[in-house]
Order: structure tokens, then sequence, then C-alpha cells
């Protein structure tokens, strides 16, 4: 094949992929999901491993619950895209929701490496070490979650339970106070869910 039509065919390769991108966006905004994943489906015999068009055949398979096949695919696109932090974290929260829990936890690690400002990974990351027990280093996930996101309730939520299986009322409470001042339902309902009598709760 000459170099010309080498870059013919690439060119055309190119008008192909963004024609099908296009066309993928507006099936989304028809509502048709599953015309949507065909379109992706192609743009990946097209450019294979392509981060977008990963990623979004990956949500959308998440959502029908084909999560194996979801993973699948993210772990061929991290294999390629190994600095791409948002995969990885892609991947880290199907393997959790599969309850691949041994799987997920090197996957959020790998997302927080290539971006420690990741809340939504230090929160992933957090909520796997809850499930395995480790309630210090929970601890410190969630630290820097509400750091990162410090007016998200659900990292200081967390933090509150965490602190209950450790059986550290005071900390509870102090996450229940602190939820007060912008988020009062979530507080109330941390402390009800840490079994904090009204007196207690009123302490600080």
């Amino acid at each position: 094949m000459s170099v010309s039509s080498a870059g013919a065919e690439q060119g055309q390769r190119g008008a192909t992929y963004w024609a099908l991108r296009v066309l993928a966006k507006g099936v989304l905004v028809l509502g048709w999901p599953w015309g949507a994943l065909q379109v992706f489906t192609r743009m990946l015999r097209l450019v294979p491993r392509d981060l977008h068009a990963s990623g979004s055949a990956a949500h959308l398979l998440g959502q029908m619950g084909r999560r194996t096949q979801a993973i699948s695919i993210l772990k061929d696109a991290v294999a390629v895209h190994e600095d791409h932090a948002a995969t990885w974290f892609n991947l880290a929260y199907l393997l959790e929701a599969d309850g691949r829990v041994k799987q997920s936890e090197p996957a959020f690690r790998a997302a927080l490496a290539l971006d420690p400002t990741m809340d939504r990974a230090w929160y992933g990351l957090a909520l796997v070490l809850m499930r395995e027990d480790r309630l210090d280093e929970a601890v410190q996930a969630l630290k820097e979650t509400t750091r990162l996101q410090p007016l998200s309730p659900y990292g200081w939520y967390q933090l509150g339970i965490v602190h209950a299986r450790q059986g550290q009322s005071d900390n509870v409470l102090k996450v229940v106070h602190h939820l007060r001042g912008f988020e009062p339902r979530v507080a109330a309902r941390l402390a009800q869910e840490c079994g904090l009598d009204s007196g207690s709760a009123d302490r600080l």
C-alpha cells in the first residue's frame, strides 16, 4: 500500500469514527441505550481500546447489569492506557459493584497514584476497606475524601459510621455536629444509625 493510500484510509477511518461518535450522542439523546451500545461497539472495532468508546460502552453495559462485559472492556483499555486515571476508576467501581473487592482495591489505588485529587476514588477505596474491616485505613481514605469535598455529606457520613464501628463515640458526635452545619437531615440519620440518643447528639 502506498503512503498516499495509507493516508487516505486513515483519513476515512477518522471521518467514520467521528460520524459514529456524533451518531452515538444522538441515539443517547433519543433515549435508546441499546442502539448507542451498538454504535460504541462499532467504534471499538474501528479503533480498538479507544478511551471514549470503551468508557461509554462500559458505562452502558454496567447500567444494563452486564458487568462482566463492561469490566472486560475496561481491562483492555487500561492495558493500553495505563496512565488514564478515570479509566482505572471506572474499572475499580465496576469491580467493587460486582463484588470483586480484592481486585477493586489495586484499581482504585492505580487511579489515585495518577490523580491523588480524585475524591470519588478515595471514597470508593474507603468503601472497599470498610468491607474488609480495615477501619484505620478507611478513616484515612475518608479524611482525604472530606478534605477534597468538604461540603459533600457522603464522606462525612461514612466517616461517622467507621468511627462507630471503632467504638469511638466522641468522634461520631463530632461528625454529627459538623454535618448539622450543612446537612442536618444526614446528621440526624447518622445519629440514628449509630444509636445516639437525643441527649448525646445534642452534647456538642
